[in-house]
């Protein structure tokens, strides 16, 4: 597929069907997210794939805690913005993907932060070539991961991305925002047209 055509149709959902994903397309993804530049090219990240029923229990449980917590402090806009969004505490989707990969970052290598960051959006995009959705998911505290996946402190756990078939269809962009885009200075407007 064309790589604005997906970009244009990857979409995030919290929906996802049980079906089972084949290895092939697993491995297409995390390939796509070894082949992203990184700084220095040091690859500063591991990825852990998760298909075990009761460690994603666990994963679950420990992301509902930390979320309901974090959920209770954020600003009134914020509670309407999720509910709008029908965004809750509960993580369902940890369970139903039958496969979740969490992406950490290793700390002592440069740019680590920046370059897992790519490697995460080339797997998001890999997943929608290989008609799968996901969800970059990031609980509001991540330590757990370090202890449940026996990940050396050195790595921060940046996020986890289920991956699946959606339960729903997803809908179409329907604006890109052009007025974020500046030419030269902040407020002089770049025309794309």
């Amino acid at each position: 597929m064309d790589l604005y055509k997906l970009m244009e149709n990857r979409r995030s959902t919290r929906q996802f069907t049980t079906k089972k994903v084949s290895e092939e397309k697993l491995r297409a993804i995390l390939k796509a997210g070894l082949l992203a530049p990184s700084g220095a090219d040091q690859k500063p990240y591991v990825y852990i794939v998760v298909d075990d029923l009761t460690l994603k229990k666990k994963i679950k449980s420990f992301s509902e805690t930390a979320d309901k917590k974090y959920y209770s402090t954020v600003p009134e806009w914020f509670k309407k913005w999720m509910k709008k969004k029908s965004i809750s505490f509960e993580k369902n989707f940890l369970v139903d993907a039958p496969f979740l990969v969490v992406v950490a970052g290793e700390t002592d290598k440069p740019y680590w932060l920046e370059s897992t960051w790519i490697s995460i959006a080339y797997m998001v995009l890999a997943a929608e070539n290989e008609g799968l959705a996901s969800l970059t998911y990031t609980p509001a505290e991540t330590d757990f991961l370090n202890d449940l996946l026996r990940l050396p402190t050195v790595f921060k756990p940046v996020v986890i991305i289920p991956v699946s078939y959606a339960k729903n269809k997803l809908s179409m962009k329907t604006t890109i925002k052009e007025e974020k885009v500046f030419l030269n200075e902040y407020n002089k407007r770049y025309h794309f047209y």
